[in-house]
């Protein structure tokens, strides 16, 4: 019966996703906004259905998404994760993907529309790829880029990459960290069925990017780490 109830819910989100992402698609040469406006009805009604809370939390209670700039996925668990913050998200969000992760049916497919692929075969296209949102950054947009590349298995952190520092500098705009707890036990690696819980993008405080340069893409990925274990750290006691 889990199965049978599992699939009724994919039917009706993909039945969703055809109607809507469709329908953004459209609308987008005319407005952006109210392009995003659909995609996110798309992502709130997709957890609806399975189920899935999301809640939001600010360090300090003080938003500052607004700004634009990088967000940057501290820890990456679970393939709802790009859904669920477009989900919770007033400004429009675009993101960088990997081609395995666009290739997944359905939620790969509806979160690849939202930002750049990037094929890390090919050096060449990974750049120019990159170099086109850290434009977008830089003019007042917001970026969501994994700084582990890849979900964890075990959901402990893993290496970081070296795109989560070059971009956010390259752009010179805001960080905004994203320490993300439940997805794990929402939807873990391997697993397709969508399991009820609740899901909490915490954002931590702000990093400022300015002044910096190339040259400091190491140290601000060691800062990124540092903050990054402080917030799993809390996370594992609290449960």
């Amino acid at each position: 019966m889990d199965i049978i109830n599992q699939l009724m819910r994919y039917v009706l989100s993909i039945s969703l996703m055809a109607i809507m992402l469709g329908a953004a698609i459209a609308v987008a040469p005319i407005s952006l906004d109210s392009s995003w406006r659909i995609i996110r009805s798309w992502g709130q009604a997709t957890m609806k259905i399975f189920g899935v809370v999301v809640e939001v939390k600010f360090e300090n209670g003080q938003s500052h998404l607004d700004e634009g700039g990088v967000i940057v996925v501290l820890n990456q668990q679970s393939l709802i994760v790009p859904t669920a913050v477009s989900s919770r998200s007033d400004k429009r969000v675009m993101a960088i993907f990997n081609i395995e992760y666009a290739l997944i049916p359905f939620l790969g497919w509806a979160s690849s529309l939202m930002g750049w692929v990037i094929v890390r075969q090919w050096p060449g296209q990974s750049k120019r790829q990159l170099h086109k949102a850290a434009l977008y950054a830089r003019n007042g947009g917001l970026i969501l880029i994994s700084a582990e590349g890849k979900r964890s298995i075990d959901g402990e952190l893993m290496p970081y990459k070296k795109g989560a520092a070059v971009l956010p500098i390259e752009s010179q705009a805001l960080i905004h960290p994203l320490y993300i707890a439940g997805a794990r036990d929402c939807l873990p690696v391997g697993e397709w069925r969508i399991r009820p819980g609740t899901v909490v993008l915490h954002y931590l405080e702000p990093i400022r990017t300015k002044g910096l340069t190339y040259d400091d893409r190491n140290s601000l990925l060691e800062k990124l780490r540092a903050v990054a274990e402080i917030a799993h750290a809390q996370c594992k006691q609290a449960n």
